[in-house]
């Protein structure tokens, strides 16, 4: 009989390897795991009892880390200079009670501006007399451009502002903090989150700051309530622009949504200066934020924007963006009321922006007078589970980086050397390790992939949108089942006869090495989330590399499961890191999916965040599968249950949406009532046509029973012609590629109320700039008079034909504007007149937006215009060089005076179905 201590074996004698583990052990394997008596690996029972208990003690912590929420005061319980969730729901449900806040409408630019102004004269009345409280209101006009979406001009007049600023009255400073939040709600919506309840935090600290008697105002506050960010950031950018009181501002936190309710999360700080994200972290009694937000918002992936980048960008000022993310499925719908914003949401909010506030303009200590003082570059920040909030200046971030990349790559060139003699050529171990570590993932990413293209190809896409929980089982088994059975499929074959605690061994030095390496390459392109990894990767190196090292030496005989216990409690800071950081990546990005578009398919979207998810929580656990007897009844379970899950998928219950008691994940509708009139170079009408238009904001789409038959019975429009050659509000032809188009009766002016629209072109001068033997040089000035409603629209598009070709070089935005260039949808994309075919060179938007008090709009545009000598001269030539289209768009008029026909469809739809509808009315015009 062989010996099983022995390491050594004959030729020709039969091989004793571990198992793949899927199969059964036999006894002599199992026999081969002992050693003086001692388990060398763990029972396949042990195994999962380890793990069971150590992710549901990890998802309960998280759990309710991220549902907690603080008691509300009420202003019997509190005193004066506390924030009471009490009042401020007072002022939430004021705003909530005027329905949807446009700009432009009554219930933006009057009433909440009313409603305001009075409650700021009843905190005037009650304050100190060493305070002094100045309230002004703006209605600035101005231009600028945006490259948000498909980049655009943006022109306002007369948009409102209500500004209060509070000073000390014996010592007035010049240095002052803007606090802001935006009146106004985007069409159809009561906008409880977006952005009501931010503006009744800041009136009640507001409240709270002026009643403090005890500590002397240091620095001024402003307090912006802004009544046009929903026009893309118009009132904003009125404000740090041409307000006097602006160029006191040293720095701002701003408040915005993109859900309801849960915590607000600081997702972007700076830049440069992270003094004031410092201050948020040492003096907000809840912390909440993480810089992979900042990141992830500030790549463009997220399709949104806010306040913050006009302060930033045309203040040069340093601020912080705050946001409610939680249930974003009602962000920008009806849905969006008081009812989801919970108990506790609004008292965790005020209570970290007033006391980071009395930091900020109270204390001594506080750097707003003199921010350059400490300005070292970018700062990384992240929070313990709302505990406390990390931060390091990126300097610092780099240094630990490259110590923390570099030490485990030594310690484990110390290993290979040390182990020479009785580990022989254990680098190629490691390097064998790294090969399956890498198989693994990509296996994984394959699988998870593979399945979300299915689901995709069999029309099935995003059911997991009102069911979250689908997540985990139709993509998130799968990709775990593959990690583990690839690691242990592979490593049984590679590494045979292998000591089951040097085999975790070998796997733990390789994922070591690769994260080193992955985390050496995050800080040579200096990205602010490479403190996540570093906070992953340090306590490890300390713990087991160091401090532990004996305990974990494979030679140690210690009990396998004692051993484990130790590692996992080592390993439980950076796996709650990881997993609050995942809760919160699908808690934003599922509710997304509902508003990604219709290019981009949601299931490859969550696929790859899950894969992505998987190797950041399995790293540095999945090597402990090597210790374990058996892991195929595991195996087994997670495809059973992806399996049930993939099947009700396919099946007809797995739909989409749904609006009930449990969860509201609606579908996003939008429907214009349209009239459209295109006219011919010759000034005479080529085409008319008037009807419903349809646009969905996700990828489904038009798959769905709308509850229209109309719609449902309506072909899919593609996208042809000037962004499509219909009214989009704002330029999202990229996003949304498919449309349905109803024929319906005209809309007329009587129906929506006022401000008939009308077009009429005051100049079109074409003068010869210069010439020489081959080619003429024009430039071409059109200037208009357009009236109509708050909300317009330009698309503008300089043609090229044989010979010819143009450009726009100067328009009535005041600002750069190669910002507000796009592509035409298609490269073959053309304007066909006749038998002659006009291409487009490139597009530009520009959006008009206009308070209450309407002016009369003047747009003028300049292009220059090259045309071969060949040709007649230009001003005599029948050819067209500019396409214009002009939208009135009623967006801001309420539904009781929209078209007959919009509202009798917007009656037809399912509950389910979230509409914003609007009349407009679109003028095509060919110069």
């Amino acid at each position: 009989m062989v010996d099983p201590k022995l390491s050594v074996r004959r030729r020709g004698q039969h091989k004793v390897s571990r198992s793949p583990q899927l199969p059964i052990p036999s006894s002599e394997d199992r026999h081969m795991r002992k050693e003086n008596g001692r388990r060398k690996d763990l029972s396949q029972k042990s195994t999962i009892f380890f793990f069971l208990v150590y992710y549901s003690a990890v998802f309960y912590i998280v759990r309710y880390s991220v549902n907690y929420l603080p008691n509300p005061k009420s202003l019997v319980n509190s005193k004066p200079t506390e924030f009471t969730e009490e009042q401020a729901r007072k002022h939430l449900n004021y705003f909530v009670s005027l329905g949807p806040r446009v700009a432009g409408s009554l219930a933006n630019d009057v009433h909440a501006a009313n409603y305001i102004l009075e409650t700021v004269l009843k905190v005037k009345a009650s304050v100190s007399p060493s305070l002094k409280v100045e309230i002004d209101t703006q209605r600035p006009t101005g231009s600028f451009t945006l490259d948000f979406v498909s980049g655009f001009g943006s022109y306002y007049t007369n948009v409102t502002n209500t500004i209060v600023r509070v000073s000390a009255v014996d010592s007035p400073s010049n240095h002052a903090l803007l606090l802001n939040c935006h009146t106004d709600s985007v069409n159809g919506a009561p906008g409880a989150s977006d952005d009501a309840v931010a503006c009744a935090v800041l009136l009640e600290v507001m409240r709270a700051v002026t009643s403090d008697h005890t500590h002397p105002l240091l620095h001024d506050i402003i307090f912006l309530f802004n009544g046009a960010e929903e026009n893309l950031h118009q009132a904003s950018h009125g404000f740090i622009t041409q307000h006097p009181w602006a160029k006191q501002v040293k720095g701002f936190i701003n408040l915005e949504a993109a859900g309801a309710g849960g915590k607000e999360i600081v997702f972007q700080t700076g830049p440069s200066h992270p003094w004031l994200a410092s201050a948020w972290a040492m003096n907000a009694p809840h912390p909440f934020g993480t810089v992979i937000a900042q990141e992830l918002f500030q790549s463009g992936i997220i399709p949104s924007d806010t306040d913050f980048r006009i302060f930033r960008d045309y203040g040069k000022i340093p601020g912080i963006d705050l946001a409610y993310m939680t249930n974003g499925y009602v962000y920008h719908t009806l849905y969006d009321d008081v009812d989801r914003i919970l108990p506790g949401c609004i008292q965790r909010a005020g209570d970290n922006i007033l006391a980071v506030v009395d930091h900020l303009v109270k204390s001594p200590s506080s750097l707003l007078p003199n921010p350059g003082s400490y300005r070292h570059g970018a700062l990384a920040f992240m929070d313990f589970l709302g505990i406390f909030m990390i931060t390091l200046p990126m300097r610092m971030l780099s240094i630990l980086n490259m110590l923390f990349s570099v030490g485990p790559i030594i310690y484990l060139a110390r290993c290979i050397m040390s182990s020479a003699a009785e580990r022989l050529h254990y680098e190629q171990k490691i390097f064998k390790g790294i090969v399956i570590i890498m198989s693994s993932w990509l296996a994984c990413a394959f699988v998870v992939f593979l399945l979300a293209i299915f689901v995709t190809k069999c029309g099935n896409s995003m059911a997991f949108f009102s069911r979250p929980y689908l997540v985990v089982f139709l993509y998130g088994l799968p990709g775990l089942a593959t990690l583990l059975i690839v690691n242990r499929v592979a490593a049984s074959i590679v590494f045979k006869n292998e000591d089951p605690w040097m085999l975790e061994t070998i796997f733990f030095d390789s994922y070591l090495f690769i994260w080193s390496a992955i985390l050496f390459q995050i800080n040579y392109i200096q990205l602010q989330s490479s403190l996540i990894l570093l906070l992953c990767v340090l306590p490890l190196c300390l713990i087991r590399c160091l401090f532990l090292k004996k305990i974990f030496h494979h030679k140690n005989d210690g009990i396998v499961a004692t051993k484990v216990a130790v590692y996992l409690a080592a390993l439980l800071p950076h796996t709650l890191i990881l997993f609050s950081l995942s809760w919160i990546g699908l808690d934003l990005f599922i509710p997304l999916c509902g508003r990604l578009g219709t290019v981009v398919p949601p299931d490859l979207v969550i696929a790859g965040l899950v894969a992505l998810l998987l190797i950041l929580l399995s790293h540095f656990v999945l090597s402990l599968i090597h210790l374990a007897e058996s892991i195929q009844w595991i195996v087994a379970g997670m495809l059973l249950l992806s399996a049930g899950a993939l099947c009700f998928v396919l099946s007809s219950h797995a739909f989409p949406y749904a609006v009930d008691n449990d969860i509201t994940a609606p579908q996003r509708l939008i429907v214009q009532h349209i009239s459209r009139t295109f006219y011919g170079f010759d000034k005479k009408v080529r085409q008319q046509d008037s009807g419903i238009w349809l646009n969905t904001m996700d990828y489904p789409g038009f798959k769905v029973d709308t509850g229209s038959n109309a719609a449902n019975e309506s072909p899919l429009l593609p996208c042809k012609g000037l962004f499509c050659h219909f009214p989009f509000l704002v330029p999202l032809n990229k996003f949304v590629t498919l449309s349905k188009y109803i024929p319906a009766d005209e809309p007329s002016f009587s129906e929506t109320g006022i401000q008939p629209f009308s077009v009429r072109l005051i100049q079109d001068e074409t003068t010869k700039i210069s010439e020489n033997s081959t080619s003429w040089t024009y430039k071409k000035r059109l200037s208009f008079v357009v009236d109509g409603p708050s909300h317009i629209s330009v698309h503008v598009a300089p043609l090229s034909s044989k010979g010819i070709s143009s450009k726009l070089t100067s328009w009535i935005v005041e600002d750069e504007i190669e910002r507000s260039r796009s592509k035409p949808t298609s490269i073959v994309d053309h304007l066909v007149l006749g038998d002659k075919r006009y291409h487009y060179a490139d597009w530009h938007f520009l959006y008009y937006g206009s308070g209450i008090y309407k002016e009369t709009w003047t747009p003028w545009f300049e292009f220059e215009i090259t045309q071969d000598s060949s040709l007649s001269p230009l001003d005599g030539s029948p050819t067209p060089t500019v396409e214009l289209a002009f939208m009135a768009q009623y967006y801001s008029t309420p539904l009781s005076a929209q078209s007959r026909d919009l509202k009798e469809f917007l009656a037809e739809l399912h509950r389910w179905v979230a509409p914003m509808g609007w009349v407009s009315f679109y003028e095509n015009h060919l110069f």
